[in-house]
């Protein structure tokens, strides 16, 4: 038995490039994938339908066909690397579809699997079709193939215990698609069938090389942005009468790059990734400068890195643009949202949905009282404080920043009080004092494993995996909070190296 994870839209447009060329593009426009806990890749939901295998055959078609047409320095189509005249047609095929394979299906093909490719080109030519064009049959076939679409890992065989290593092949898939949201290189490949990434050495040295490869940026524009749900600002419209600056000066892309950056320098510069929540450094271009009101002279095009002063209203995460406008209305700020995005997204506490007979607040200012006032009487009701009592009182320090991430002393007519208190009952005033508050709390560190390890395995961590965090936390820990060295650990895990049995049906 086995377990089949498609690609994810992410993945198949990295993949195909990789294969074919950075300008490798389909006509089909490929449904966007669904999500568990915010992330794409969970094998829950990446299944397949007769409606999605079909735009994956029309875009083999497009991909090869345009990949035919175009031709290298010497006027050859780039994927004809042999000489296909004569006697050597049919070598030359095998040869083509031997190595495309080899990187399509991130392993070397069996002599069976060749051999069906080749008939398919025989066959089209015994039609009579040109090379080209019968060698486009059988790499059409490796694209719509399940060993291109899915990664495939093998179940133990029965008899095994349920428990078993992944091939080297399948680690090395994995490993790639962790890191680069892509397939393994030719270093990878060869490592994995030379047997070598078996050993705990040359796995952390392959990993430590692929952390170092621009295409680990991968990490910031998935991981990241998953994790933080920056991604989802692209759908955040704020009501353009109340916030006309959010759309003409196309503050959301800027938002979602400034946490990009400061994630990046985290990672790449090997520093810990709880200063996220406090940095005293961001990154604007000029509207998001103006935006947050740092003085200086700013390009419009490019992010300029800025320190931020011990006085600043801009200091880590919670102050950032895109998380606060991700935490929003149309109309005003969301002190719930804020709250929830806190507990789920850094302190793993999640709360429930509201249930469907919660009445709204209303949805612009009122003369009756700050948004805090309204919200203390809404949370009155037994049926909300359960949840309420949580969330409110750490959004409430938040309330500076309106919808957009404009700092303000006011609500309307009201003045603001941002003081609040986490549920164990520790209290703060204001963003800042937040921020330090959560660097300090011990749920943070396990917080960031739990979902990194779920985005590395593409599935929820389950009650068999507490040991696995407890000890990623514990080496997390001691290694500074450092993200690069926590991928590292993850990788050499058990977790990430064996697959079990009941995975199956994911």
């Amino acid at each position: 038995m086995q377990v089949i994870r498609r690609l994810n839209r992410t993945e198949y447009t990295n993949t195909v490039r990789e294969l074919l060329g950075p300008g490798a593009t389909t006509a089909q426009v490929l449904p966007a994938d669904d999500q568990v806990d915010g992330y794409d890749n969970n094998a829950q939901v990446l299944g397949i339908s007769p409606l999605l295998l079909e735009k994956y055959a029309l875009a083999a078609e497009d991909l090869v066909t345009s990949a035919l047409a175009s031709t290298n320095a010497e006027g050859r189509a780039r994927l004809l690397t042999c000489d296909f005249s004569g006697a050597n047609e049919g070598p030359c095929a095998k040869q083509i579809l031997s190595r495309f394979g080899r990187k399509a299906w991130r392993r070397p093909l069996t002599e069976e699997d060749v051999g069906r490719l080749l008939a398919l080109v025989q066959e089209s030519r015994a039609a009579g079709d040109a090379f080209e064009v019968a060698l486009g049959v059988g790499l059409q076939a490796i694209l719509t193939s399940p060993h291109f679409l899915f990664r495939v890992e093998l179940n133990p065989a029965v008899g095994l215990p349920d428990t078993q290593p992944l091939t080297t092949f399948e680690l090395a898939t994995r490993l790639s698609y962790l890191l680069w949201s892509g397939p393994p290189d030719e270093a990878l490949l060869a490592a994995a069938e030379s047997g070598a990434l078996r050993e705990d050495t040359e796995l952390e040295r392959q990993t430590r090389r692929m952390l170092a490869e621009p295409r680990a940026a991968a990490l910031v524009d998935n991981f990241a942005s998953q994790w933080l749900r920056t991604r989802q600002l692209a759908l955040t419209q704020p009501s353009p009468a109340l916030y006309p600056t959010f759309e003409t000066r196309q503050l959301g892309p800027a938002m979602a790059q400034e946490t990009a950056l400061v994630f990046a320098e985290l990672l790449q510069g090997d520093r810990s990734i709880l200063d996220l929540v406090d940095a005293d450094f961001t990154y604007v271009n000029a509207a998001l400068a103006a935006h947050y009101g740092i003085p200086g002279t700013f390009d419009p095009s490019r992010f300029t890195r800025v320190t931020l002063s011990a006085d600043s209203h801009r200091r880590g995460i919670l102050t950032h643009g895109s998380i606060l406008a991700l935490n929003a209305t149309p109309t005003r700020n969301s002190t719930v949202k804020r709250g929830k995005w806190v507990l789920g997204r850094l302190l793993c506490q999640e709360p429930p949905p509201p249930p469907p007979s919660v009445p709204q607040l209303p949805t612009g200012p009122t003369s009756a009282g700050s948004l805090r006032q309204r919200m203390e009487q809404h949370v009155s009701d037994p049926a909300c404080s359960g949840c309420h009592v949580k969330m409110d009182p750490i959004g409430f320090a938040l309330e500076h920043y309106d919808a957009i991430g404009a700092w303000r002393m006011m609500d309307g007519a009201f003045a603001i009080d941002a003081r609040g208190t986490l549920p164990d009952g520790r209290s703060f005033n204001g963003a800042i004092d937040l921020a330090s508050t959560l660097k300090q709390d011990p749920d943070l560190p396990g917080c960031v494993v739990r979902h990194l390890f779920t985005y590395a395995l593409g599935r929820q961590p389950e009650y068999a995996d507490e040991a696995a965090l407890a000890r990623l936390t514990q080496s997390f820990q001691e290694k500074g909070y450092r993200m690069r060295e926590l991928l590292v650990q993850l990788v050499l895990s058990p977790s990430f190296r064996m697959r079990r049995a009941q995975e199956a049906l994911q």
